[in-house]
């Protein structure tokens, strides 16, 4: 009796860890499918993309996007950053203005359906894809760093 319930939790347990994610590194990604852009103004294209699932009033999603633009602006050359969120275009967009700029760009996911092509449960979720659309990075993006992207861009190089 106990080695089936054993079992029976190990598969239930499978099944939902393998539901857990939809990124794959080095996979193409699920289409993204944004209702609108903020003020229309998308990011430039750059050799990377970081899309960061993101909700302004949590603390630690404003953390993070303070601490990946920051990462943006010293490899500009080389990556962007689509924001995207599920909030209501007036509620977030006037939160999100002040970080638009040529490398960074806020998408609104209004129905809510790229979260859940991407499966993310939670966030900051974050992941790097490549000119491609081929996942390079993902994870929580409060632990995205200068050694992270570095080493992405050595390996994309070679």
């Amino acid at each position: 009796m106990k080695r089936l319930l054993v079992i029976l939790i190990f598969l239930l347990s499978c099944r939902y860890t393998a539901n857990a994610e939809n990124v794959i590194i080095g996979d193409k990604l699920p289409e993204m499918q944004l209702s609108a852009w903020l003020m229309d103004a998308k990011p430039v294209d750059t050799p990377l993309s970081c899309i960061l699932f993101h909700h302004t009033e949590s603390k630690l999603c404003r953390s993070c996007l303070e601490q990946i633009k920051q990462l943006v602006y010293d490899y500009s050359s080389n990556i962007n950053l689509v924001i995207i969120t599920k909030e209501e275009y007036a509620k977030a967009g006037v939160t999100l203005t002040e970080h638009l700029c040529d490398n960074i760009g806020v998408a609104f996911d209004d129905r809510g359906r790229t979260f859940q092509a991407f499966r993310v449960s939670f966030i900051p979720f974050c992941v790097i894809c490549d000119d491609k659309n081929r996942a390079v990075w993902c994870g929580n993006g409060l632990t995205l760093s200068n050694e992270v992207i570095k080493n992405i861009l050595t390996t994309k190089s070679k």
